[in-house]
């Protein structure tokens, strides 16, 4: 059957069920296709991390150290943003994702050049940026809770306190071993966010 009406000069095409579903298949697509780009965004900032840490704990020579010390600093507002944005791609369905995305990305950006510009000085603002970057998400806890399921939610929230709880250990100097206890926090934060972009995101 042709897809028009015949009923004179302004005919107007006839409904055809088949094209809306179509679309949002595309559409669906679309968002999967991002959902996969994004998780691999995620995954790459925090293995960036983890190398950068690594290669920093091992090496001795002082220079080589201090220029891995500036890029595993770096590297944490990487990841603080490359976390956000598989989530992102769930809040693009609500129109909150660029939002997020512009965000996130422009704090990690600003935080990037300030650790390359003042190197060691300031070290406390930059501990401050990265709670603020990492709590943010907070501004958008309304459309998450619509586009996430409540074991996400409790993955995400899990994860964002296992960083802040470390943050604690990291500056309490005079606790023997307070710089172990503070990575096993991370790792902590890390697997919690990990499992809720696998089981949740893609």
């Amino acid at each position: 059957m042709l897809p028009w009406n015949f009923e004179g000069e302004n005919a107007e095409p006839a409904h055809d069920p088949t094209m809306a579903p179509h679309k949002r298949q595309s559409y669906e697509e679309e968002l999967d296709g991002w959902d996969l780009a994004a998780s691999a965004i995620f995954g790459g900032t925090m293995v960036f991390l983890y190398a950068t840490s690594t290669l920093y704990h091992s090496v001795g020579t002082p220079q080589l150290k201090r220029t891995l010390r500036m890029l595993d600093h770096v590297a944490i507002f990487l990841l603080i943003a490359g976390t956000y944005t598989p989530f992102a791609g769930l809040l693009m369905r609500s129109g909150w994702g660029w939002s997020v995305l512009a965000l996130v990305w422009g704090l990690a950006l600003a935080g990037l050049l300030f650790k390359l510009l003042s190197t060691h000085r300031f070290h406390p603002a930059a501990t401050t940026l990265y709670l603020l970057m990492g709590w943010l998400g907070v501004l958008f806890a309304d459309p998450m809770r619509a586009a996430l399921p409540i074991g996400g939610l409790l993955l995400v929230v899990a994860g964002g306190l296992a960083y802040t709880i470390g943050v604690l250990f990291y500056g309490w100097h005079s606790l023997q071993y307070s710089h172990a206890i503070w990575h096993v926090f991370v790792l902590v934060g890390s697997i919690c966010h990990y499992a809720a972009v696998v089981l949740y995101v893609l």
